[in-house]
């Protein structure tokens, strides 16, 4: 192969790599905030300590904007928290199912510790449909009760991979 030629192949060669797709590792990072509304019933177990199991739903913002990854997606989230007022402690966990506007679903497992109000933890994306089939990755998140409403509801928000 003249000099020329070699030139020119291996230049041809660094633009092809330069321009194809690269896989992130990170595709599946949510970066943003969830707005949610919990609604389910809360068992007082002794003096100022609470079980409550119930359901977040709300809408996830997404930092990056339209056209990102779940951004304006509904998200609803079975859950559980275990309250201990007494104590100044708190445990929970559950589910997220991430549905889009095409449709698409991405499900989540989730669990935190904390105080009462205010917990921080893990979720893992655990499988998906459509262009979520191949998620996968696990990402730090805070969750905070904003607002406990009379009637056992709360409202509140949680921050992801900030």
């Amino acid at each position: 192969m003249s000099t020329v030629k070699h030139s020119l192949f291996a230049t041809l060669v660094a633009a092809a790599l330069t321009l194809a797709p690269v896989a992130h590792a990170d595709q599946w990072k949510a970066v943003g905030e969830f707005g949610w509304f919990g609604v389910g019933k809360a068992l007082e177990v002794e003096k100022g300590h609470f079980f409550w199991s119930g359901e977040f739903s709300g809408t996830f913002f997404i930092d990056k904007g339209a056209g990102s990854f779940i951004h304006h997606a509904g998200l609803r989230c079975p859950g559980w928290n275990d309250l201990n007022f007494a104590a100044g402690k708190a445990q929970a966990g559950g589910y997220c199912i991430v549905k889009d506007a095409d449709g698409d679903q991405l499900t989540g497992s989730w669990e935190a510790t904390g105080t009462p109000g205010l917990i921080a933890g893990t979720f893992s994306w655990v499988s998906g449909t459509g262009k979520y089939a191949a998620a996968k990755g696990t990402y730090p998140f805070k969750g905070e009760i904003y607002v406990n409403w009379g009637d056992g509801t709360v409202s509140g928000f949680s921050t992801w991979n900030r």
